[in-house]
């Protein structure tokens, strides 16, 4: 008989919060679309908008796929598996992204990184702006070894997009929120290794 480790309460608790919050962006990312009036991509906030709403697509995909402890093998051996599904079936479902989520999560994680990066430096060349200095540092965390240490990237990396969804949009609602600095066991295995996981 197999037996089933149960979810972290905690991380359940953090999902939860993250959920309601990636939500809120993107309700701030429709309402911006209904009241803008801009026409296609030689307008640079449509351009913008675009990388904004897919990153907030790859954060809302990847708070669900948050709870996992990833290391070099367990990220390789979920890349041969993803690779393996795509092969053989040619589709992936969630539950694929679930089961593979060691890989998965860092890939929807760096999309956004990605999508948000590109937005800030569109946006400081045609809108003027100066965001790269307040949102860059925000994306260049990468939360391998600890379930805490994957919360941090995601919520820094939301911290950028809500900062980045404020210079397209100064009225919107969705206003950035510092990420909270990763819980005890998150630094633990940081700064101690795998003596840090011992009791």
């Amino acid at each position: 008989m197999t037996v089933r480790q149960k979810p972290d309460i905690e991380h359940l608790r953090w999902a939860v919060e993250q959920r309601g919050e990636i939500q809120q962006t993107l309700l701030a990312l429709y309402d911006f679309v209904r009241r803008d009036g801009s026409n296609g991509y030689a307008d640079p906030p449509v351009y913008i908008l675009d990388h904004l709403i897919g990153a907030a697509f790859s954060l809302w995909r990847a708070v669900f796929l948050a709870e996992t402890y990833r290391t070099d093998e367990s990220i390789r051996e979920s890349q041969e598996n993803f690779l393996a599904k795509v092969i053989s079936d040619n589709s992936i479902t969630f539950g694929d992204d679930k089961i593979n989520r060691a890989w998965t999560v860092g890939y929807y994680l760096d999309d956004a990184k990605l999508r948000i990066e590109r937005a800030s430096a569109y946006a400081d060349h045609h809108l003027k702006s100066d965001s790269r200095r307040f949102v860059i540092h925000n994306l260049r965390l990468r939360g391998t070894m600890g379930i805490p240490l994957t919360e941090w990237e995601w919520e820094s990396a939301h911290f950028a997009l809500r900062y980045m969804l404020r210079v397209l949009d100064p009225q919107t609602k969705a206003t950035p929120k510092q990420p909270n600095l990763p819980r005890p066991e998150g630094l633990e295995a940081v700064t101690l290794g795998d003596e840090g996981k011992g009791g």
